[in-house]
C-alpha cells in the first residue's frame, strides 16, 4: 500500500460521484485490505447510493460503510436492553410541557413552536452568567439553564438517553479507540462540533482521508483570507483552519481513475509507462518508487502541470462556483454557461403549484428531489403529491369546528370532506350540503351551534331539512367526546379526537399503513405520561405542530447535508437564502453555546445548495412579485435560454379543444316582463341602470342577490345602516342618544367588534352637537313619490313627431345605441305630446320612490335634503355627470310630494370630530335635465330591442359592482 502525499481531497458533487469514489477505492486499496476500510458519509441514503456503485462493479468485498444520520444506530440495536433513548416525539412533547409551565410560573408568553430550537441546547451544562446582560438576556439564560437542569433529571427519572447525548458519546468513544493503522474516510463536512473532533481523528490517522466536496481552489488567496462568514466557502475555510491544512495541500480526487493491475510493480515499469502511471493516478509517491533525482525531476514537473490544469479547468462546473463566490467578478467569465439550471418565474402560487406538479410527472416522481421554501406554496403541494392530505386534514378540521365555535367555513370544510359522507350517497350528500350551505350558512347570521339549528328550524324553504338536522345531531354526537375533555391529559384528549376522527371517517386511523398510519400510533404513544393538561385550542396548537413540521414541512430536512444527487432536483418557492433569525438564540447566546452564528447558518446553506446545483438537471421556480436575491440575479447572468418550457406546456394543458368565446353579455327580456318589473323604481335602481344596465337587470329583472360570504363580517355598509337607524331614532323623540346606540348596537343581528362601538360613540357625540345648531323642523325616513309618463312600448312609432337631439347635453351618460338623435324630447315639444297622449290614454306612468335620510323645512317655506355618509361622498362634478343622480332625483320627488322649492343639497360626511357639509351646487340645472329626459330614458328600456349591457363604461364602476361573476368580466374586458 502505498502512502498519499496529502491527506485531504476534494471532489466534484454530481451523479458520478459514488463512481469515482468506488474507482478510487480499488485504485488505491488492495482487494484484501478493502474490507478493513470505514467510510463515514453523511446520510442514509449516501450509504445507498455508494453500496449501488459498489454493486455496478459486481464485487461482493466492501468496506465498513456508516452514515452520521445514523453512526450509532448499530450500537443501540446490539444493546438495546441496556440503552433506551427517547422517542423524538415525546421528546418534543416533554419539552413544550416545559415552556408550559415556565409560561404559568414566570406568567410568561414564550411560544410552544419554540420547542424546536431546544433539542441543540440540551446537551451543555449550566452556563455562568460571565456578561452584563440586560434584563431580557437575562431571562432567557435562567430559562435555559432551568432547561439543561430540569431535562437532566427527567431523562433520569424515566430512565432513559437522549438521542443527541448519545450520538455525541458514540463518536467520542469511537475517537478514543481508533487504531494508528486503520483506514479510514471521511466524505463530508461536520457542522456540529463533535463531528468536528471525529473529522480532526479521522486526519491525524496516518491512513485517515479526508474528502471535502466542492472545494473552490479558483478564489484568490487574499479573498481566501478574507472570506465573510456567509460566503458558502466560509465552513471548508474554516474546517481546513481547525485541521491546519493550508488550502494548497488539498489535491483533487481522481474523476476518472485507469485501473492499474496490482501485480504492476512501478519499479519494473519504464520511465514512459512510469509517468503515464503516475499520471493516471493523480500523485506522485516519489519515495516509493526508487527513481534517480532526475526521474524525480521529470516527474515533478508533470505534477506540477496536472496540478495547475486541474485547479484551473478540471473542476466540474466552474460556472457555478462564480455565481456562488461573491468574490468574483462575472463579467469575466468567457464563454461559460450554465446548462442543467432552469429558473421558472410564475404568475401566481397556484400556477407555481402546478408546474412544480408537471415538472414532477414529466420527470418521473422516483427521479426527483422536491424542496419547498414557501409555507403557502408547501400546503398547496402538499395535496397533489401526498397520498396522506386526506387524513391530515381530517385530523385538522375536526378539531377547528370546535376552536372556531362551529364557524361556518371550519363546519363545511368538514362536512364537504372527501372522508365524510355520514352514509349518503355522494350525489345526494352533494344536493344536502349545497342547500345548507345556501339556504343557511350563507342566509343567516351564524354564532354558534345553537343558531345553526334554530336557522334550519325556522328556513321554511329547505328540501333536506330532516337530513340536515340529521347530519347536525350526529356531529354533535360524535365531538361531545371532545367537548366532555376540556383541560384533561393530552392522553385523553388525543385518543378522544382519534375516535372522533374514525367514526367520522369510518376509518381506524391507528389501522392504517404508511406515514399518517405510523405517526397516528407515534402520537398516541407518545402523548401516553406526559402532565400536558390541554385546553381544546392548546391540543389544536401541538396537533398542528407535529402536522405541519410532519407533512407541511416547506424546507423537507434541507439542512440535511447530502452527497447523493437525484436526477432532477426542484427549489420551488425559492428566492433568496432563509435569514436564519431567532428571537431566543440571540447572537449572545449563540457565542455562548458555541453555536453556529447566522452568518454561518446562511453560508453552510448557500455551501449545501452549491453541491446540490451538481444534479442533472435543477429547476428553481419563484413568483414574479418577489424581488430578485443577489444570488438569482448572479445564477441568471450565465443561464442558457430553456430547454422545458413547462409554463407553456402547462398553458397547453390548461388550455381546452374547444373555446366558445365569451361576449359582453346583453340580455332583452320580453316588454311584458320589463313592464312588471318596472312600474315602480327607486332612486338607487336608476342609478344602477345608468351606471350599468346588467345589475339592474340582475338585481330588478331576475331578481338574484348576491350570497353572503362564509363567516360573514359586517363592513362599513351595514355600519352606516345601523348608523341612520340610531340617527332616525335620536331625531323622533330625542332622548338620551348613547342609550339608543347602545340599545341598537347590541341588538344588531351582526356581531359588530368593539372597534366599531368606539366609532360609533364618536359619530354619535358629533353629531348631536352638529344636530342642536339646526333649528329646522326634520322629517325622517319619509317616503317621497315622482310620477314619470313615458311613451308605451307599443307607441314608440309616434315618438319621432316629438323630439330632438340633445346629445350635447350630457344629463344621463349613456352609449351610443342607447342615445339617438331622437333620444331626448324638447320640453315644450313634450309637454304638448304628453297632454295629447294623456288625452288620448297614449301614455303610461312609471313612480319613482325616494327615501331622503332627512328632509328640513326652512322658515322660508323651502326644504333642504341631506344625505348622510359614512365615506368619502361623490363630489360636485361626478354628480352633474350624472354617474351618481341619487339626491338630484330625491329632489324631483320631495319637490313633487310636498309642493316646495328644495334649496339645498348637501352630503354630511360623518366623521369622527366634527359633521362636514358638502353642499352640491347648479344642481337645479340637473333637477331640470333629469326631469326632461326620464320618461324616454326609460321608455327605452322598456322596450324589447334594449339590451341590458354588462359593464358599458367598462372597469369604471367595478366597486360598484356586485355581479362581477356573472357577467364573467375578465374573459372580455
Amino acid at each position: 500500500m502505498l502512502l498519499l502525499v496529502g491527506r485531504v481531497f476534494t471532489v466534484n458533487v454530481n451523479e458520478s460521484l459514488f463512481d469515482v469514489l468506488v474507482q478510487h477505492i480499488f485504485s488505491e486499496y488492495e482487494r484484501e485490505k478493502i474490507p478493513e476500510i470505514k467510510i463515514i458519509l453523511p446520510c442514509k441514503r449516501d450509504v445507498i447510493a455508494l453500496l449501488s456503485a459498489f454493486k455496478n462493479y459486481r464485487t461482493i468485498i466492501l468496506p465498513e460503510i456508516v452514515s452520521l444520520e445514523n453512526i450509532d444506530e448499530e450500537d443501540l440495536i446490539l444493546n438495546l436492553d441496556r440503552v433506551k433513548v427517547i422517542n423524538p416525539t415525546k421528546r418534543t412533547l416533554l419539552l413544550i410541557q416545559f415552556i408550559l409551565e415556565w409560561n404559568k410560573k414566570h406568567n410568561d408568553s414564550f411560544p410552544i413552536d419554540l420547542v424546536y430550537n431546544l433539542p441543540s441546547l440540551l446537551q451543555y451544562t449550566q452556563i455562568a452568567d460571565c456578561y452584563q446582560l440586560d434584563e431580557h438576556s437575562k431571562k432567557i439564560e435562567n430559562f435555559i439553564n432551568l432547561l439543561i437542569k430540569t431535562w437532566s433529571n427527567t431523562l433520569k427519572n424515566l430512565g432513559l438517553v437522549d438521542i443527541l447525548k448519545h450520538k455525541s458519546d458514540y463518536i467520542n468513544n469511537m475517537i478514543a479507540s481508533l487504531q494508528k493503522d486503520q483506514h479510514m474516510i471521511f466524505i463530508g463536512i461536520g457542522k456540529e462540533e463533535i463531528y468536528k473532533l471525529l473529522i480532526k481523528a479521522v486526519y491525524d490517522l496516518p491512513f485517515g482521508k479526508i474528502i471535502l466536496p466542492n472545494l473552490n481552489l479558483k478564489i484568490k488567496e487574499k479573498d481566501w483570507q478574507s472570506l465573510d462568514k456567509k460566503h458558502y466557502q466560509y465552513c471548508l475555510k474554516d474546517l481546513l483552519d481547525y485541521l491546519k491544512v493550508n488550502r494548497r495541500d488539498v489535491s483533487f480526487l481522481p474523476e476518472a481513475c485507469s485501473p492499474v493491475p496490482r501485480h504492476s510493480d512501478p519499479e519494473n515499469l519504464t520511465l514512459n509507462e512510469c509517468t503515464r502511471w503516475l499520471y493516471n493516478r493523480n500523485w506522485i509517491p516519489v519515495s516509493s518508487t526508487g527513481m534517480t533525482s532526475s526521474t524525480t525531476q521529470i516527474t515533478c514537473k508533470l505534477q506540477c502541470s496536472y496540478t495547475k490544469n486541474q485547479r484551473s479547468g478540471m473542476t466540474g462546473s466552474p460556472e457555478l462556483d462564480y455565481v456562488f463566490d461573491t468574490t468574483a467578478d462575472l463579467s469575466k467569465v468567457s464563454n461559460g454557461y450554465i446548462g442543467n439550471i432552469e429558473v421558472i418565474t410564475c404568475d401566481s402560487r397556484e400556477e407555481e403549484a402546478q408546474v412544480t406538479s408537471l415538472i414532477i410527472e414529466n420527470e418521473g416522481y422516483e427521479n426527483v428531489s422536491l424542496f419547498v421554501f414557501d409555507k403557502l406554496l408547501a400546503v398547496r403541494m402538499v395535496c397533489p403529491i401526498s397520498e396522506n392530505y386526506s387524513y391530515v386534514t381530517l385530523l385538522l378540521y375536526s378539531i377547528e369546528i370546535l376552536n372556531s365555535k362551529w364557524n361556518g367555513v371550519a363546519l363545511l370544510s368538514l362536512l364537504k370532506h372527501r372522508l365524510v359522507t355520514f352514509g349518503y350517497a355522494q350525489e345526494e350528500y352533494t344536493r344536502i350540503l349545497s342547500e345548507f350551505e345556501i339556504e343557511v350558512l350563507r342566509s343567516f347570521d351564524i354564532n354558534g351551534l345553537k343558531d345553526i339549528i334554530n336557522a334550519i328550524s325556522t328556513c321554511k324553504k329547505l328540501r333536506y331539512k330532516e337530513d340536515i338536522l340529521i347530519i347536525i345531531s350526529r356531529l354533535e354526537t360524535i365531538f361531545n367526546l371532545l367537548l366532555n375533555l376540556i383541560n384533561y391529559p393530552i392522553s385523553d384528549i388525543a385518543a378522544a379526537h382519534l375516535q372522533c376522527v374514525n367514526v367520522l371517517s369510518n376509518v381506524n386511523f391507528l389501522e392504517l399503513n404508511g406515514e399518517i398510519g405510523n405517526f397516528t400510533r407515534d402520537f398516541l404513544n407518545a402523548c401516553d405520561g406526559i402532565a400536558i393538561e390541554c385546553s381544546l385550542e392548546l391540543y389544536s396548537q401541538i396537533l398542528i405542530l407535529f402536522l405541519k413540521r410532519k407533512f407541511f414541512s416547506p424546507e423537507n430536512n434541507f439542512d440535511k447535508f447530502s452527497l447523493y444527487q437525484n436526477k432532477v432536483l426542484i427549489l420551488a418557492g425559492f428566492n433568496d437564502i432563509p435569514n436564519f433569525q431567532n428571537p431566543f438564540l440571540s447572537a449572545l447566546n449563540r457565542e455562548k453555546f458555541n453555536l453556529p452564528s447566522v452568518q454561518e447558518e446562511q453560508g453552510y446553506f448557500l455551501y449545501t445548495l452549491r453541491n446540490l446545483f451538481g444534479a442533472g438537471k435543477v429547476y428553481i421556480t419563484r413568483l414574479v412579485s418577489d424581488r430578485k436575491s443577489i444570488l438569482l440575479r448572479r445564477l441568471e447572468v450565465l443561464l442558457q435560454e430553456p430547454k422545458y418550457p413547462y409554463r407553456n406546456w402547462l398553458r397547453i394543458l390548461n388550455t381546452p379543444e374547444c373555446i366558445v368565446p365569451c361576449t359582453q353579455p346583453m340580455p332583452k327580456p320580453k316588454t311584458e316582463v320589463r313592464q312588471a318589473k318596472m312600474q315602480v323604481i327607486s332612486c338607487s335602481a336608476i342609478e344602477k341602470l345608468i351606471r350599468n344596465p346588467y345589475s339592474f337587470y340582475v338585481e330588478y329583472i331576475l331578481g338574484l342577490k348576491q350570497l353572503r360570504d362564509l363567516n360573514f363580517k359586517p363592513s362599513i355598509l351595514e355600519f352606516g345602516t345601523m348608523v341612520h337607524n340610531i340617527l332616525a331614532r335620536y331625531l323622533r323623540n330625542k332622548k338620551l342618544p348613547m342609550s339608543i346606540a347602545r340599545e341598537v348596537f347590541s341588538t344588531s343581528q351582526f356581531n359588530f367588534s368593539n372597534m366599531w362601538w368606539v366609532r360609533l360613540q364618536r359619530i354619535i357625540q358629533s353629531f348631536v352637537e352638529f344636530d342642536r345648531t339646526r333649528n329646522n323642523q326634520v322629517e325622517l325616513e319619509k317616503s317621497f313619490s315622482y310620477p314619470i309618463f313615458h311613451i308605451p312600448a307599443r307607441d314608440t312609432q309616434l315618438r319621432g313627431c316629438c323630439t330632438i337631439s340633445t346629445k350635447n347635453k350630457g344629463v344621463i351618460p349613456v352609449l351610443d345605441y342607447l342615445d339617438p338623435e331622437n333620444l331626448i324630447a324638447n320640453e315644450h315639444t313634450r309637454q304638448l305630446c304628453n297632454k295629447s297622449w294623456s288625452d288620448t290614454r297614449m301614455t303610461e306612468e312609471i313612480l319613482l320612490t325616494a327615501r331622503c335620510d332627512r328632509v328640513e323645512y326652512l322658515p322660508g317655506g323651502q326644504v333642504a335634503i341631506i344625505d348622510y355618509k359614512l365615506g368619502s361622498p361623490p363630489s360636485n362634478e361626478e354628480v352633474m355627470s350624472g354617474f351618481f343622480p341619487q339626491l338630484i332625483l330625491q329632489a324631483l320627488a320631495v319637490e313633487y310630494t310636498t309642493k316646495k322649492e328644495v334649496s339645498e343639497l348637501a352630503y354630511w360626511k360623518l366623521d369622527y370630530d366634527k359633521i362636514k357639509v358638502i353642499a352640491l351646487k347648479d344642481y337645479r340645472q340637473k333637477m331640470h335635465e333629469f326631469r326632461n329626459i326620464l320618461p324616454d330614458f326609460l321608455s327605452n328600456y322598456l322596450r324589447d330591442t334594449t339590451p341590458f349591457i354588462a359593464s358599458p363604461y367598462f372597469d369604471k364602476f367595478l366597486r360598484f359592482n356586485s355581479y362581477k361573476q356573472l357577467e364573467r368580466i375578465g374573459e372580455w374586458l
